[in-house]
């Protein structure tokens, strides 16, 4: 999918995918949307811009491809209208001849309706699209403009002001999602839904003022056209080309982010340490979005003034979705902790936990415990070794140190994993393999 994307990238800014009147897709572009696809959805709202979309993509479509084209309708039962909304939206893609799937949502509650109903959408969307899928969105020029007003008055920076993408991945299976009229006006649009006679729902809620895209649109923008009649169009050449240097930016940032990770994938903040604060932000920000995080500015910083700490901590930053921590001056971006699984071991069975699994042969007693504080380690050499200054010589990461497979037998500890196995227990094989998670960075195997 992702070669995909950019072949539709490539389309989308070599070729004009529509002119205005009428509005209409550029017909290799269309074909280009279709191969290699298992199925084409298109966000439909019942309103004028997904119903001119809707509308115009089915127009040029083949019969093979009509096949392969399907619409999704988001009921969020915000409206007392919204079961009547779902039904025009069922009728029309009857008339159009079109697949048809609605998804009932539950929203959560959050600080903005307006954020938790996009989550909610977006989470409906996913659940319904597989890796080759492709979901067309009808946001036009006009919400560019709203889009990056909004951010600039939230404080945003170079990736923020270049506005919504024209295409880019969606969800963890990584299907493609597009927004074709991005360059169309909302008088475009409005224009060629009245000669297409087109019937639409009028959402009450973009009336209402409380809701800030909904007063720059209705207060803000019309000032502003006022004094600059070409405001808008001039706001969304300005937000692609950002858009593109910030994408070329990102790839030259990336490439370099390459040769200062680890095979783990790790930062080795050595390179970054004696920056200026404002390139070590840079740097931060760019290794988090290439594991797929973007993060507010006054969180990233309070991210860069964690690892400025001294080497002999181990800070831990929690996200809603992972955690991101150091260790041997190395950043890691980790998912979320998950509780050690403890239990006994059937010899020959093999026991999957949160993030390895474990096989043993050659006892029948074995069980697995949480990690023993305090307890001293026999070498195979005869000499001994407290627990935590034996993970301390082999430097093992302190996200893994609760999660090592700590096996007894009675109250004696046997073994940790395959990392130590007592000189009185030879005769016990362990098999100990790790999901790939949680990198496990060690010195050297010492038994």
């Amino acid at each position: 999918m992702v070669a995909y994307l950019d072949i539709m990238m490539k389309h989308t800014q070599l070729k004009p995918i529509h002119c205005l009147s009428p509005l209409s897709f550029n017909q290799e572009w269309v074909n280009c949307l279709f191969s290699e696809v298992e199925t084409v959805w298109v966000g439909f709202s019942g309103g004028v811009d997904s119903h001119v979309l809707l509308n115009a993509i089915v127009s040029q479509l083949s019969f093979q491809q009509k096949k392969n084209i399907a619409v999704i309708h988001v009921h969020h039962g915000l409206s007392d209208h919204a079961d009547s909304w779902l039904n025009h939206c069922k009728q029309v893609c009857q008339k159009l001849g079109v697949r048809f799937e609605a998804q009932y949502v539950q929203l959560e509650i959050q600080a903005s309706v307006e954020d938790a109903a996009r989550n909610a959408r977006y989470q409906a969307f996913e659940s319904v699209m597989s890796t080759k899928d492709v979901l067309l969105l009808a946001h036009h020029g006009d919400d560019q403009v709203e889009t990056v007003l909004f951010r600039l008055l939230r404080g945003t920076g170079g990736k923020g002001l270049s506005g919504m993408p024209r295409t880019r991945t969606i969800g963890k299976k990584g299907a493609c999602l597009v927004r074709p009229l991005l360059g169309v006006s909302k008088a475009s649009i409005e224009n060629y839904a009245y000669q297409e006679k087109l019937e639409w729902i009028q959402d009450e809620s973009n009336l209402d003022e409380r809701f800030t895209r909904n007063f720059l649109r209705h207060r803000v923008v019309p000032i502003l056209k006022e004094r600059f009649p070409t405001m808008e169009q001039n706001i969304v050449v300005s937000a692609q080309r950002i858009e593109t240097d910030y994408r070329i930016l990102s790839q030259f940032a990336y490439r370099q982010l390459e040769e200062w990770c680890n095979e783990f994938g790790g930062l080795n903040l050595s390179f970054i340490t004696k920056k200026a604060v404002g390139e070590r932000l840079f740097w931060l920000r760019h290794f988090l979005q290439s594991k797929g995080l973007s993060l507010p500015h006054a969180q990233l910083e309070s991210i860069e003034k964690m690892l400025s700490g001294g080497q002999d901590r181990h800070p831990e930053f929690q996200l809603s979705n992972g955690r991101i921590m150091r260790h041997k001056n190395t950043i890691y971006l980790l998912p979320l902790d998950k509780p050690a699984k403890f239990s006994p071991l059937n010899a020959g069975a093999v026991l999957v936990r949160p993030f390895d699994q474990v096989r043993v042969d050659g006892c029948e007693s074995c069980v697995l415990r949480e990690r023993p504080h305090g307890a001293v380690l026999t070498l195979k050499n005869g000499k001994s070794r407290k627990l935590k200054k034996w993970l301390n010589d082999l430097q093992v990461p302190s996200w893994w140190r609760d999660h090592l497979p700590y096996l007894f037998v009675g109250d004696e500890l046997i073994a940790v994993g395959s990392l130590w196995l007592h000189p009185d227990y030879q005769h016990v094989q362990i098999e100990w393999r790790l999901s790939g998670e949680l990198p496990l960075l060690m010195i050297t195997e010492k038994h």
